[in-house]
């Protein structure tokens, strides 16, 4: 039966404050455990380095992410005006492709305006404010984190403090940011719970039917939309990272994945592409990771909405990362994003089927000689293939931001699925799968390594994948002095080249 396992990961994991976290099966640290399980029990019992094994890559602790008590005498943090449009530009190159909360045009005019009348804001505006000084926070992340935090605290005690009032698009919005700000400060745990508030405030105003949005005129019907769209991708980014059920669902949803234009095409919308791929995520991980076995049959069908998908998207993300407007760096690191995301997908439906043919590769039994090539290829074997292209795909875009010096440092979303990629490529390389995959397992660990200048998951992640990488040369090194003394051993006793 072309059949494949799918073993049951979740686990239950230590915080860096030693709390147990739950972590379901579809999560790179899922899986992260899985292969440390598979290489130290049938390669190497050392083969990850202490520093790798800690489970503290749940939580960053140096960050702040609860309230913190303040004094009847705070004010509001001080918003330089001019400071305000490169922290916007900065916010969008983040955030693109994973929400769509503003209008482009107007944000960085509209928060100038806020900044310069900071005497005269009337206190009707606190759910605004706090809106502000979080996209100020998000956007301030990476060049001056101390000011980032003060923004963010501030505005997260105001949009708590401000629940109690009319719940609006404004408080999810503000709560929405709390969980951006949180994930690009490694507190993904934190950024889960207060996501939950993000869901409720959206489903007591009445995001999810599109109906309901369009009685508030044409461009507030776009805004709430895109609202609810954005919400299901952070929520399905959040679900499939931590391995979670999702908080939102479309069960009774009315609003549209899909946009046409005048000639019924349908037009370039990241927000779009990134809503529709990750609901074939959605998918895959209720057929597939809810079951214990996924077949052939099963993969076909699935394969066949990635397949749609790519025929809409693939090319169109690819062009806009090749042309790489300077202007927008906003639109490249999304179109990125997004482009990992389909990769990932792709990963996440095969690697139950790449398992299988690593412990078949890792056996005892199996012949040395035939290690790394193939006769006749399986389905199996195929589909194990496909999620070691996948992984070597996704890092090509990446690099060429990089090298560019275009890609954000902080880019959640891009980290997590860099991972679970640098994981595949190193037990690609591990079973034999081709000695070309030690480049990509390089190319991921630098990728890895430019996110790590702001990113404290993805410096784990980095010594983890060079773990890896270090033990699958030397355990193909090892394989290969085996197979050329056996052949030698052969060969020499044609002309006695060995002494008896």
């Amino acid at each position: 039966h072309e059949e494949a396992e799918v073993p049951r990961e979740a686990r239950l994991l230590r915080d860096a404050q030693g709390k147990l976290i739950f972590i379901g099966d579809c999560a790179p640290l899922s899986f992260f455990q899985t292969t440390r399980q598979l290489v130290t029990t049938r390669v190497d019992p050392n083969a990850f380095a202490p520093e790798t094994s800690r489970y503290s890559i749940l939580e960053n602790p140096s960050s702040s992410g609860f309230p913190k008590a303040s004094g009847p005498s705070d004010g509001p943090p001080a918003v330089k005006a001019v400071a305000v449009e490169a922290a916007v530009a900065a916010y969008f190159a983040m955030t693109t492709g994973l929400v769509d909360l503003f209008d482009k045009a107007h944000l960085a005019g509209d928060i100038t305006s806020w900044a310069d009348q900071a005497h005269e804001r009337p206190s009707s505006e606190v759910t605004v404010s706090a809106i502000y000084y979080l996209v100020l926070a998000i956007g301030l992340q990476k060049t001056d984190e101390e000011v980032a935090q003060s923004y963010f605290d501030h505005a997260r005690n105001q949009a708590l403090a401000d629940l109690s009032g009319n719940l609006g698009v404004g408080t999810v919005q503000a709560f929405i940011l709390i969980t951006l700000y949180m994930l690009g400060a490694c507190q993904i745990n934190g950024a889960f719970l207060f996501f939950g508030i993000a869901v409720r405030a959206a489903y007591s105003v009445g995001l999810h039917r599109t109906e309901v949005n369009a009685r508030f005129g044409a461009e507030m019907h776009r805004q709430r939309d895109s609202l609810w769209k954005s919400l299901r991708v952070v929520d399905l980014f959040l679900s499939t990272s931590m391995g979670r059920p999702p908080a939102t669902s479309d069960v009774d949803c009315t609003v549209s994945y899909r946009g046409t234009d005048e000639d019924g095409e349908e037009p370039f919308d990241l927000l779009n592409a990134s809503g529709q791929i990750f609901i074939i995520i959605e998918a895959i991980v209720l057929e597939v990771y809810s079951r214990r076995k996924i077949s052939l049959q099963l993969t076909e069908g699935i394969s066949r909405e990635l397949r749609d998908w790519s025929t809409r998207w693939l090319q169109r993300l690819k062009d806009v990362i090749s042309a790489g407007s300077p202007s927008d760096e906003g639109l490249l690191n999304g179109a990125c994003q997004v482009l990992a995301t389909y990769y990932y997908a792709v990963i996440l439906v095969s690697r139950p089927f790449l398992m299988y043919e690593l412990h078949r590769r890792l056996s005892d039994g199996y012949p040395s000689a035939s290690f790394g090539r193939s006769g006749l290829v399986s389905g199996k074997s195929k589909l194990a293939d496909a999620c070691i292209d996948a992984a070597s795909l996704m890092i090509d875009p990446i690099q060429d931001l990089i090298t560019r010096g275009q890609m954000s440092r902080r880019a959640p979303l891009a980290v997590s699925w860099l991972f679970a990629s640098s994981l595949v490529l190193g037990l690609g390389l591990l079973g034999g799968f081709g000695r070309i995959i030690e480049k990509y397992c390089g190319s991921s660990i630098a990728a890895l390594e430019h996110f790590a200048q702001s990113d404290a998951h993805a410096m784990q992640y980095s010594l983890i994948a060079k773990s890896l990488l270090s033990t699958a040369l030397q355990y193909l090194d090892k394989k290969e002095t085996q197979e050329r003394l056996r052949r030698t051993e052969s060969s020499s006793q044609l002309f006695g080249l060995i002494p008896r």
